[in-house]
């Protein structure tokens, strides 16, 4: 019979911590795998790595973050009980804090645009060459530096939820059959829609998009952000790095 899995007492941490574990002991492995469509393409590392730390990303928030300043009972996946640091930590660096002063962030990594609607992009047709010049830019660099962490971790976790992930060549740019290098993770704001009923029927309505959010890193440098980020995640001594 095989040997079973231990269940993780704090999941929303936890499960990072044992996700990017399997990144580091497994990232030989996915060298070695190539798509079977097309294997002319090259491992499928990018595909790992990014499947892989979606959860790195959204698990802890979902558990910890969304709950912030929710009454206890009021949700069904909640881990804050687990250790109230866990709130303050969050509450501290994402909700109030500059990305720039978060222990995991690099200085210069992060790159973001915002487009307007007169020049939305279709992601799904690639970059054009303007807005992957942009995002090489000073001013991209600066823009991410000065952001919100709340905003930043907005752009991830949608694009995440939703879809909105780019694979680019070592310059940025949408390359058919290049190597990738870049990942670009786009979001998009709506407006509130126009509701004609009560307002609590068109709570799940969505307006119409009035610009998108892009947020660019390098392929080597999300790696060690995940590191960074798994790292604060457990200074918030929420649990040991040791997983059952």
């Amino acid at each position: 019979m095989e040997e079973s899995m231990g269940n993780p007492k704090h999941y929303g941490i936890e499960l990072p911590v044992r996700c990017l574990e399997l990144i580091e002991k497994l990232w030989p492995a996915a060298c070695e795998v190539h798509g079977g469509e097309r294997p002319d393409l090259g491992p499928l590392t990018s595909t790992f790595l990014l499947s892989m730390s979606i959860p790195v990303i959204n698990i802890p928030l979902e558990r910890i973050e969304r709950h912030i300043n929710k009454p206890e009972g009021a949700t069904y996946a909640d881990d804050r009980h687990l250790n109230a640091e866990a709130e303050k930590a969050f509450d501290d660096v994402i909700r109030k804090g500059r990305l720039s002063d978060a222990p995991f962030y690099q200085t210069g990594v992060w790159h973001f645009v915002q487009v307007e609607p007169k020049t939305l992009p279709n992601i799904a047709k690639g970059l054009s060459t303007e807005l992957a010049n942009e995002l090489r830019g000073a001013d991209a660099e600066k823009r991410a530096h000065e952001m919100n962490a709340s905003q930043w971790v907005s752009v991830l976790r949608n694009a995440m939820a939703h879809g909105g992930i780019a694979y680019l060549d070592e310059n940025g740019h949408s390359t058919d059959g290049a190597a990738v290098r870049m990942y670009a993770f786009v979001s998009g704001k709506y407006g509130k829609p126009q509701c004609q009923h009560a307002e609590g029927d068109c709570r799940f309505g969505m307006g119409e998009l009035e610009r998108i959010n892009i947020l660019r890193i390098s392929e080597d440098n999300y790696k060690e952000f995940l590191r960074r980020w798994v790292a604060w995640l457990v200074d918030t001594t929420l649990v040991n790095k040791t997983a059952a």
